[in-house]
C-alpha cells in the first residue's frame, strides 16, 4: 500500500514528484500523490495532465471553501504533507534587495503569513510527517514585531506536536541542490517535522551524494563515496543546437524586411522532437559518472522525445552581446573588460543591474534558476550558443525528467520551472524519510 501525500502550494509538483520516484526493494512506488493544491492556472493544467482532475485542487488556500475542500478530501488519508510555501517576500534577490523599491512595505507582507494556512490544514489533517521548503531569506526575515518568521513557524508546528530537531540539535537544514546531483547551485531551507505521538525519533539528516571538486580536500569526499557536481554541459550538452530568431525591436522597416527573410531560415526548435539516440549515446560516453547518474534520473524510462526545446527570440544587440561575453561573465565584468562594447549593447543601468546578463559556465553547475525566467532569460545565457536557455534546458537544470510536460505558453512554462523544488533533491529527502518509515 502506498503512502499518501498532500502537496500544498504545489506549483508544477516538483516536491511531490521527488517523493513519487522513490521505489521499494521490489521496484514499487512508495509514495503516492493524493491531492495537489495550487492557485496558478497553468501549473494546475500541468498537474491535471499528469494526475487527472480528481487529484488537483485549483484555488487560493487562504479561502475558506478551498481549505474546507482540502480537509474534507484528505483527513484520515494523508501520511505526509509537503509544501514550498511561496517565498517572494523572503527572497533576497527580489524586493528585499532594495533596488527601485520602497523597502518599508516589505517589512510587513501578507505573504509572510501564508505558512499559517499551511499550519492550520496540518492541524486539521494531522499527518505523521511534514516537509517545508523555502529560500534562505526566511532565516533572516522578521515580522512587524521584530520576531523571526522561522522561529514563529517552528514554534507553531511544535505546538501542534511535531519535532524538528535532528541529531545535531538543528531544527532546519540548508541544502544545496548541487550536493544531490542537480546541475545547479541552489541553496534552500528544508524543515522536516515528525509527529511526536507517532514516533519519538530525531529528524534524519539528508546526506549529500555529490561535492564540489574544486574544494580543498576532494579526496576525502571521493573516499566517502561522493561524486563531483554535475555540470551544465553534462546536463544539456546532448540537446540539439537551436538558434534564436531576431525580434523587430528598434529596427527600420527596411531592416525588418531583411530580418523577416532570415528568420524563416532559422531553426529555433520545436515543442516536440524525437530523441536522436545516436547523439544521446555519444554524449553519455563523453561525460562523467555524475552526469551518467543524472541521466539515470531524468531519462529513467526510455522516453522517446525531447519536449519544449525551443528558444526565445532576441534583439540583434543581445545576440551580439551573448557572442562577446565569456563563460561565467556577468554584465558588470563584461563592462569592465570592454566598456566600449558595453555602452553599445547593454541597455540597463549597471548601478542596479550588475548581473542582468550572465553567461553560464559549461563545466560548472548553473547558478540558481528562478521564476524571473518568465520575463527574460538573460541570466541564463547558454555557454556556447548565442541565446538564453530553452524551457527544456531550464527543466534539466532543475532535474525534471524529460517525460515531464509543462502546460501553457513558453513564459508560463518558465515560471513553473523556476518556482519548482528540484525533483532530484526532493527524491533524496524522500529516500531518507523512507528509511525512517521502514524502521
Amino acid at each position: 500500500m502506498t503512502i499518501k501525500i498532500l502537496d500544498l502550494f504545489a506549483g508544477a509538483g516538483g516536491l511531490s514528484l521527488g517523493f513519487e520516484m522513490v521505489k521499494d526493494n521490489q521496484g514499487n512506488p512508495v509514495f503516492e500523490l493524493h491531492r495537489a493544491v495550487e492557485i496558478d492556472k497553468f501549473a494546475c493544467d500541468t498537474l491535471r495532465k499528469r494526475h487527472g482532475d480528481e487529484k488537483v485542487i485549483e484555488g487560493d488556500i487562504t479561502k475558506y471553501n478551498i481549505a474546507k475542500k482540502i480537509v474534507d478530501e484528505c483527513k484520515g488519508k494523508i501520511f505526509v504533507v509537503v509544501g514550498g510555501i511561496p517565498c517572494q517576500s523572503f527572497s533576497l534577490i527580489g524586493p528585499r534587495s532594495g533596488f527601485g523599491k520602497k523597502i518599508e512595505r516589505f517589512k510587513k507582507d501578507k505573504r509572510d503569513n501564508l505558512y499559517e494556512h499551511f499550519r492550520d490544514i496540518v492541524g486539521d489533517i494531522q499527518p505523521n510527517i511534514i516537509v517545508i521548503e523555502n529560500v534562505k531569506g526566511i532565516l533572516s526575515k522578521r515580522d512587524s514585531k521584530k520576531k523571526k518568521i522561522i522561529d514563529k513557524l517552528v514554534s507553531d508546528f511544535e505546538k501542534l506536536g511535531y519535532n524538528f530537531e535532528n541529531e545535531k540539535g538543528a531544527k532546519w537544514n540548508i541544502l544545496n541542490a548541487a550536493n544531490f546531483g542537480v546541475p545547479q547551485k541552489r541553496e534552500r531551507v528544508i524543515l522536516i517535522g515528525i509527529k511526536k505521538s507517532w514516533k519519538s525519533v530525531k529528524v534524519p539528516e539528508i546526506q549529500p551524494t555529490h561535492f564540489d571538486a574544486k574544494c580543498d580536500n576532494p579526496d576525502d569526499f571521493v573516499s566517502n563515496g561522493l561524486l563531483p557536481y554535475v555540470s551544465v554541459y553534462e546536463a544539456i550538452g546532448d540537446l540539439p543546437r537551436v538558434s534564436p530568431k531576431v525580434t523587430y525591436t528598434g529596427l527600420t522597416e527596411e531592416q525588418k524586411e531583411k530580418i523577416k527573410k532570415k528568420n524563416v531560415l532559422i531553426n529555433n526548435g520545436k515543442d516536440k522532437i524525437e530523441l536522436n539516440r545516436n547523439r544521446f549515446e555519444k554524449h553519455l560516453n563523453k561525460i562523467s559518472q555524475s552526469g551518467q547518474n543524472f541521466f539515470g534520473f531524468v531519462r529513467s524510462n526510455g522516453y522517446k522525445y525531447i519536449d519544449h526545446h525551443t528558444t526565445r527570440s532576441h534583439q540583434i544587440s543581445d545576440i551580439e552581446l551573448f557572442k562577446l561575453m565569456r563563460q561565467g561573465e556577468t554584465a558588470k565584468y563584461f563592462a569592465e573588460r570592454r566598456p566600449d562594447l558595453a555602452e553599445k549593447y547593454i541597455k540597463y543601468s549597471l548601478l542596479s543591474f550588475k548581473d542582468k546578463y550572465r553567461k553560464q559556465k559549461a563545466k560548472d553547475p548553473s547558478t540558481t534558476v528562478f521564476a524571473h525566467l518568465e520575463k527574460d532569460g538573460n541570466r541564463f545565457i547558454h555557454p556556447t550558443q548565442a541565446r538564453t536557455y530553452t524551457p527544456r534546458e531550464a527543466a534539466r537544470t532543475q532535474s525534471f525528467p524529460d517525460y515531464f510536460i509543462f502546460e501553457g505558453p513558453m513564459t508560463k512554462k518558465f515560471r513553473q520551472i523556476g518556482n519548482a523544488v528540484p525533483p532530484l533533491m526532493s527524491y533524496n529527502i524522500a529516500k531518507t524519510l523512507y528509511k525512517v518509515l521502514r524502521k
